[in-house]
């Protein structure tokens, strides 16, 4: 048996802008946020959730 094929979402451009907004405000924040960060384990994930969101924008920017 295959795994389910998912459909890709479609979104109008005033979506993707609103998207990309969003992804560009939480990139301006999150290196105050990981300065702040105290524990390790933490900050880890705020750096690789700053990756995860500069991944999408250069996906998003294509």
């Amino acid at each position: 048996m295959g795994a389910a094929v998912q459909p890709t979402p479609v979104f109008s451009r005033e979506e993707l802008d609103l998207i990309v907004e969003l992804l560009e405000r939480e990139r301006a924040e999150l290196p105050a946020e990981i300065h702040r960060t105290r524990t390790c384990e933490v900050r880890d994930q705020l750096r690789r959730r700053l990756e995860m969101v500069n991944h999408l924008l250069e996906r998003l920017a294509r």
